[in-house]
């Protein structure tokens, strides 16, 4: 079992998947740390960081009774930020969580899905990332992508309702309609 599993992402916007993954994670790990992205490494446009963490924290209330570990979501991608230029990325949010907490690496893994597995080894530092840090595939189970989610409403197009995280207001949604973010 992990000490802590790292979930980040951008979040733009969270779905159903999403809090599977957060599900899943807390099966493996003694807490889930549920990171947004405060400065995506791709330049990504998002809604605003606060929103979006809000939205986590209301789908992390709604999952946390199907959990068997602590889930939060945290503003530790921000926190890493201020002492950081530019881009904020994966393995320099896990090097200050093993830093600041004093753990082993490997007691920490980081949550990616298997279409980012794959693609590990080319993310900043990923060899290193990969020696030093656990990594925790978790299968999708729920087959959405946010980016999915974006084009329908953008196209003016409801959302199946198994799309939609708990916890999260439908009416959230709307943002990505009506400003295509």
């Amino acid at each position: 079992m992990f000490e802590i599993a790292l979930y980040g992402g951008a979040f733009n916007p969270p779905h159903a998947g999403h809090a599977q993954v957060m599900i899943e994670a807390s099966l493996q790990a003694r807490r889930v740390v549920v990171a947004p992205s405060f400065r995506h490494p791709y330049g990504k446009r998002m809604v605003d960081y606060e929103v979006r963490l809000n939205w986590l924290e209301s789908i992390v209330e709604s999952v946390q009774p199907l959990c068997r570990a602590e889930v939060r979501a945290s503003r530790v991608e921000q926190v890493v930020a201020r002492g950081v230029e530019g881009a904020i990325y994966s393995y320099t949010l896990l090097a200050h969580l093993a830093d600041s907490l004093a753990l082993d690496g490997k007691r920490i893994a980081l949550v990616v899905g298997e279409d980012v597995a794959d693609l590990l080894p080319t993310f900043y530092r990923g060899q290193e990332l990969l020696e030093r840090f656990s990594i925790l595939c978790v299968a999708e189970k729920i087959p959405v992508h946010s980016t999915a989610l974006r084009e329908r409403l953008a196209l003016g197009m409801s959302l199946p309702m198994h799309w939609m995280a708990p916890g999260m207001n439908p009416l959230n949604y709307d943002l990505y309609a009506a400003h295509g973010t």
